[in-house]
């Protein structure tokens, strides 16, 4: 179910009222709100702020309705959308949704992630914000380039597949599934990826470019995390930023390998149990934080 809530911050609606096409300031009005400050995936129009069901579907026409599962939302005061108007969704730990905009392009969005983006595409280019993690399967368009807006990057594209990961405080990365991308870091340096290159981003700098194994970093769409062999402190780093709990470990442990899967469909204290299956240590466990000791 759908349920509007009345808490929008002033700023919020300011920039999300925006009329202007080339110089919106995106990542302003990304800060106007924080993804751990809410508990459920939320919707932010210009005119309310939507409470949406975990795995939502969010779908925009190519007139800038907007429906979640199929169900139309109409707004109050509704009228002919001239305007680029832009909204915002947040989505809260150990969550995901799923969005697509109005020109055919879809994106799954993962845990303490955020997106900006207009209702309807306007203009010569399709131009969004992302912070966090998401999954992009790009609608091709040739005439009008594809920009994903970031703090340390801008990534530009025609049409394809790919997985951003830029968490505040965590180095960014990149994986190109299928396609071509360009991605431009602080320093104007410029990188072209192939399909399954990943770019490594720290500081806003580019610093590495490589080849991988897509699946490991696109198998959270599908709610699992693949293990070939990470270390547990790795393992656990991304386990802390999807649950949205504190978790270390003791050096000792933190150097072990894992291989297998997990559900992240499950809660925290399962998926540390079903590690201990093939790792011993021992659990110390608080409200906000949980230790994990040899």
């Amino acid at each position: 179910s759908i349920a509007a809530s009345v808490l929008i911050c002033i700023s919020t609606i300011y920039f999300l009222n925006q009329t202007t096409i080339v110089d919106v300031d995106l990542q302003a009005i990304a800060e106007g709100m924080d993804s751990q400050a809410v508990d459920e995936v939320t919707l932010i129009t210009a005119k309310e702020q939507l409470n949406l069901d975990e795995d939502a579907f969010i779908k925009y026409s190519k007139e800038g309705k907007v429906a979640v599962n199929s169900q139309v939302i109409k707004e109050e005061g509704e009228k002919a959308r001239d305007e680029q108007e832009y909204n915002q969704l947040l989505v809260p730990p150990g969550k995901r949704a799923r969005i697509e905009l109005s020109d055919g392009t879809r994106l799954v969005v993962n845990s303490q992630s955020k997106v900006v983006y207009p209702r309807r595409f306007k203009g010569d280019i399709r131009k969004i914000y992302a912070q966090g993690e998401v999954f992009l399967e790009v609608a091709h368009d040739k005439k009008h380039p594809f920009i994903v807006e970031s703090e340390d990057f801008n990534l530009r594209v025609l049409g394809t597949k790919f997985n951003i990961s830029n968490y505040k405080g965590s180095a960014t990365n990149i994986v190109l599934v299928e396609g071509a991308v360009e991605v431009t870091d602080r320093n104007e340096k410029k990188a072209q990826l192939a399909p399954r290159d990943l770019l490594n981003i720290a500081g806003g700098a580019i610093t590495s470019q490589k080849q991988v194994d897509v699946a490991e970093y696109i198998s959270w769409v599908d709610g699992i995390m693949l293990l070939n062999g990470n270390e547990l402190s790795q393992i656990i780093q991304k386990l802390s930023i999807y649950y949205g709990i504190s978790i270390q470990c003791d050096p000792s442990v933190g150097s072990e390998k894992v291989y297998g899967k997990l559900d992240l469909k499950d809660d925290i204290d399962e998926v540390i149990e079903c590690i201990r299956q093939t790792l011993p240590f021992t659990i110390e466990r608080s409200d906000t934080s949980i230790y994990l000791n040899k």
